[in-house]
């Protein structure tokens, strides 16, 4: 048998020529995976198996329990409008200077655009 001598004469080689043959049996085995996997890959693409489609939605509409995302937008919704409370409570009994700033807006207290990036702040 051909493999059994092969194996035979390696017993007797150094260890750095066994790692040599490993490494080369190793990188076959993947080429031969790698050609195997092309091949029934692009086959099914010729056969024209059906590719799912979102068709624009992260989530085909069909898997979507729309009662849970209801559930979850008025979580969000009922914790926005909290922690907005609890931040105008805070605002409210700090007793320091008052600087009224319109959030959605963009605006800035100095007059500014409010974006990010280099701004004059009079510094």
């Amino acid at each position: 048998m051909v493999v059994g001598k092969a194996i035979e004469n390696l017993k007797d080689k150094p260890h750095e020529e066994k790692k040599v043959v490993a490494g080369g049996i190793a990188i076959a085995v993947v080429i031969i995976l790698l050609v195997g996997w092309g091949f029934f890959f692009l086959r099914s693409i010729q056969r024209g198996s059906a590719v799912p489609t979102l068709q624009g939605a992260a989530v085909p509409e069909d898997q979507l329990d729309t009662q849970f995302l209801q559930q979850t937008q008025q979580q969000l919704q009922q914790y926005y409008q909290t922690s907005q409370q609890q931040l105008r409570k805070i605002r409210d009994t700090s007793g320091g200077g008052s600087v009224n700033v319109d959030v959605g807006s963009g605006a800035s207290p100095n007059g500014g655009s409010g974006g990010f990036g280099a701004q004059n702040n009079g510094f």
